[in-house]
């Protein structure tokens, strides 16, 4: 297993995977850790994970950029799944992309608000909807996550959008226990 990367190389990462997109026409949304970050979560980000306003059909626009910006494909990973290695900071970073095709990711990708993860300027999907991509997770991680950002943010979550898009996803149970959870915990 390879050692964590240090936000360093992550940040860059994420400036070069951005400039790939952006400079393509497109946009993207910050999920997994590194948006958990920027919600307030502790856990160290071990990858960037974005969300593309795009699909299948400009894969190959995207991924040439990508390569163009010194990434690569990440061994035994699938078409979406990058790698940015710094040889002056010592270390690389893994970069997995996904593409907005489905009606609720284009949801999430419209409701992103803008924010800075790792001293980058980035638009990042909302705490619900951060909640609702890990609520139907069996790993015990994510419902830790979870529970993490239902504890941070009680006070500022959308409580009806985050109960009609569970039961939507068919992931409210799950959704209700770690909810529980995370007040126990108080």
């Amino acid at each position: 297993m390879d050692a964590a990367p240090s936000p360093e190389v992550l940040s860059k990462a994420l400036r070069k995977v951005l400039a790939a997109i952006e400079g393509s026409g497109f946009k993207a949304v910050a999920i997994g850790g590194i948006a958990h970050q920027a919600w307030g979560s502790k856990k160290a980000a071990d990858k960037v994970e974005l969300l593309l306003s795009t699909g299948e059909d400009k894969r190959e626009t995207i991924l040439g950029a990508a390569r163009g910006e010194g990434l690569q494909q990440a061994p035994g990973g699938g078409p979406l799944n990058l790698r940015y290695n710094d040889a002056k900071l010592g270390g690389s970073g893994a970069v997995d992309l996904v593409e907005g095709t489905t009606p609720y990711l284009k949801q999430v990708i419209a409701r992103a608000q803008p924010s800075a993860v790792l001293q980058v300027q980035i638009r990042v999907a909302t705490c619900e909807d951060l909640i609702l991509l890990r609520a139907g997770s069996p790993d015990p991680a994510d419902r830790a996550l979870v529970i993490e950002l239902l504890r941070g943010a009680a006070g500022r979550i959308d409580a009806p959008y985050l109960k009609k898009e569970a039961e939507a996803a068919g992931v409210f149970d799950k959704l209700k226990s770690a909810w529980q959870e995370a007040k126990a915990q108080g």
